[in-house]
C-alpha cells in the first residue's frame, strides 16, 4: 500500500498534506527532525496503547521520551533511544512484552531500521 503526503511551500509557510488532512508545518516552530522524533514517540505510543487495551491492562501517564544524538560529520542522527515510561501492575515480564510490542509494531522506527530506497524525481509544471 502506498501513501502520499504532499508538502507546499507559499507565501513562506510550509504546509503538510495526507489522507485529506493537513497541518501547517511553519506554525508548530519545530524542525523537521522534531517532527520525526515525535513521530517515533506517537508511532510506539499508539502501538503501545493497542497492546494494552486489547489485553486489557490498566496502564497510566504513558510517557514516550524519544531522544537523537547526531552524528559529529553527517548531516544525520546516529543514534535514537526511546524511553518509556507508565505507572501500572504490570509484571516485569509483560513490562517487556508492552515494550517489545511497541518497537515491533512501530512502522515509523521500523522503517528507520530498514532503510527504504529513497528516490527524488523532479515533476516540471505540476503547479501550471
Amino acid at each position: 500500500m502506498e501513501k502520499k503526503a504532499v508538502v507546499r511551500l507559499q507565501d513562506s509557510t510550509f504546509t503538510g498534506e495526507i489522507n485529506g488532512k493537513s497541518i501547517n508545518l511553519t506554525e508548530t516552530g519545530m524542525r523537521a527532525v522534531d517532527l520525526m522524533l515525535i513521530s517515533i514517540g506517537y508511532c510506539f505510543g499508539l502501538t503501545v496503547e493497542a497492546y494494552v487495551n486489547h489485553k486489557g491492562y490498566k496502564i497510566e501517564d504513558l510517557q514516550i521520551t524519544v531522544k537523537g544524538k547526531k552524528h559529529e560529520k553527517e548531516n544525520r542522527y546516529d543514534s535514537i533511544t526511546i524511553e518509556v515510561s507508565f505507572r501500572s501492575d504490570l509484571t516485569p515480564e509483560q513490562i517487556e512484552r508492552v515494550l517489545t510490542i511497541g518497537k515491533r509494531g512501530c512502522t515509523v522506527s521500523n522503517t528507520m531500521l530498514k532503510t527504504p530506497d529513497i528516490k527524488t524525481v523532479y515533476l516540471e509544471n505540476v503547479n501550471s
